[in-house]
């Protein structure tokens, strides 16, 4: 039975990770001095959100799971006897987490064990799609290589989704790691004309998929996109994958999820509700949401 290892910017609830035992790469965090890694733990999740550390006047950072928390995940899975693995991690182009964890596979890799790494090309609720059509792989009895050939070809198929609460946040994350896709200007007419973008990204790259008056707009706008393709039978996978950087509860309350929750319903389509991973919550803002699904 081959064996999945994720990062933690994989949008997938917590009791799913320890149902199917998927270890979790930890991402790193920092609010201001202090440091800690990112193990999608729903106590450490809550409190962080909870308390607003997430917010444009703390300094808070997140990067990428480093070699040595790698290796201490892969060895310990070696030494239990797994031979066959893939690590499925966040987007290459936005995290070094892959590049580290190729060279940890290159190390650890031999006659006997195999380990194999795919970039999801996504980030957070797009991982989360990933990791469930790699689980349904492996539950089929294909090997390691099988499943990286074929999880590759499917993340072509994923399109992941950000509804934008705060452009200024969104604004200031990029300023700090020198990304200036979003202007001083862009986010000031934003603000003053209380428009709200969604963010698209594909194993392509991100783009501004659409642009919403009101943030209650925006995520109603969201949701629709996802029960077009659900209605309209134009999904490859009968899941989509939604998480907020926030408590669930305030999902819940989300204008029009439960108009998504009832049409998946009525097409036996399956809803996974996840709280973001801290890195989408650092880089994205509060209370953002963000959905992935595969379609034709």
């Amino acid at each position: 039975m081959v064996q999945l290892v994720v990062d933690s910017g994989c949008d997938l609830p917590d009791e799913f990770l320890r149902k199917y035992n998927i270890p979790v790469l930890p991402h790193s965090v920092s609010v201001g001095k202090d440091f800690f890694g990112d193990q999608r733990n729903p106590a450490q999740m809550a409190h962080f959100y909870t308390r607003s550390l997430v917010d444009r006047s703390r300094l808070v950072n997140s990067g990428p799971a480093g070699e040595s928390e790698i290796e201490a995940v892969l060895a310990k899975l070696i030494r239990q006897g797994k031979k066959d693995i893939v690590v499925q991690t966040i987007n290459g182009d936005n995290s070094p987490t892959y590049a580290n964890a190729v060279r940890v596979a290159n190390r650890l890799s031999n006659d006997s064990v195999q380990i194999h790494t795919v970039d999801s090309h996504s980030l957070f609720s797009g991982q989360g799609l990933l990791a469930l059509y790699t689980l349904s792989l492996i539950q089929k009895g294909l090997s390691g290589a099988q499943v990286k050939s074929r999880t590759e070809e499917f993340g072509r198929k994923i399109v992941g989704y950000a509804a934008i609460k705060d452009v200024y946040y969104l604004r200031e994350r990029g300023r700090q790691k020198n990304e200036k896709s979003v202007s001083w200007l862009k986010a000031f007419m934003a603000r003053s004309l209380n428009l709200h973008p969604i963010i698209s990204m594909t194993y392509q790259g991100s783009a501004v998929a659409d642009t919403v008056k009101t943030y209650d707009g925006c995520t109603h706008r969201l949701f629709q996109r996802a029960e077009e393709k659900i209605v309209a039978g134009e999904l490859l996978m009968p899941a989509v994958v939604v998480s907020i950087a926030g408590p669930l509860s305030d999902l819940e309350k989300t204008p029009s999820f439960q108009s998504l929750v009832k049409t998946a319903a009525e097409h036996k389509v399956k809803i996974y509700r996840s709280i973001m991973s801290l890195s989408g919550g650092i880089n994205l803002g509060p209370g953002i949401v963000a959905l992935a699904m595969a379609a034709k």
